[in-house]
């Protein structure tokens, strides 16, 4: 995905920009998009905003952190 891409990257902005606009469309993130978020944000130094996603992840859009989640928020 372009999300995936820019975290590949390190454009971790970037990243969170184009999901803040798919949010904004009405399309609902899965597993793998919050992968790519985590990814961005681990390499981007976005340690606050990679906390946010995580928690958001449950509370916001019902998805339960799997163990390629929580590599991210490790990594």
């Amino acid at each position: 995905t372009m999300i995936a891409a820019y975290a590949q990257y390190g454009n971790g902005r970037e990243a969170l920009k184009l999901f803040q606009l798919m949010r904004l469309t009405g399309v609902m993130p899965n597993e793998i998009t919050l992968i790519s978020i985590l990814s961005a944000c681990s390499h981007a130094g976005l340690v606050d905003d990679g906390c946010h996603y995580f928690m958001s992840m449950s509370e916001d859009f019902g998805i339960t952190p799997t163990v390629e989640h929580y590599g991210c928020m490790i990594d």
